[in-house]
């Protein structure tokens, strides 16, 4: 059974269908590149948008909605395998910020080709019309899972 099959209100339906579209761009994700995964790939693209100051970790946790530990512990693999490199921040020794390697942008300079197919392939048949609506949709989404999080709701079920 698909979850199209299934009889559910829009609103649970989206909701179901981003969890599935999530877990399935993970799949896909980590069979397109077998060097990173696709979190990794995720953290490294975070850093990346950094260009005046380097992040440190609470900065890409914060930006990604995961914790220290989860960014440490993928910033401590990816350091490993020579795609970032982690220095404690002479302002404030508690920070690591976190550094994009040479070879870690050589790498994706040479897969930038590949990567643009991929994406393409996952908005195939989707026209600018529905892009637009659907960021607007997924920006209101994000608004209103920040503010939820700032809330302090309860996540017990």
């Amino acid at each position: 059974m698909k979850i199209t099959d299934i009889d559910m209100p829009k609103q649970a339906f989206v909701y179901a269908a981003i969890h599935l579209l999530s877990n399935r761009l993970q799949t896909v994700g980590n069979k397109v590149d077998q060097a990173i995964s696709e979190k990794q790939w995720f953290v490294l693209a975070a850093v990346s948008k950094f260009t005046e100051v380097p992040p440190n970790i609470g900065d890409i946790a914060n930006g990604l909605g995961t914790s220290r530990q989860n960014i440490k512990k993928m910033a401590n693999i990816l350091e490993q395998r020579g795609f970032l490199r982690m220095e404690k921040d002479t302002n404030d020794l508690r920070n690591i910020q976190l550094f994009l390697t040479e070879k870690c942008i050589e790498y994706f300079k040479g897969r930038e080709q590949q990567e643009n197919e991929y994406i393409k392939s996952i908005f195939l048949g989707i026209d600018d019309e529905m892009l637009d609506v659907l960021c607007k949709g997924m920006n209101k989404l994000i608004e209103n899972t920040d503010t939820l999080l700032g809330s302090g709701i309860n996540a017990e079920r």
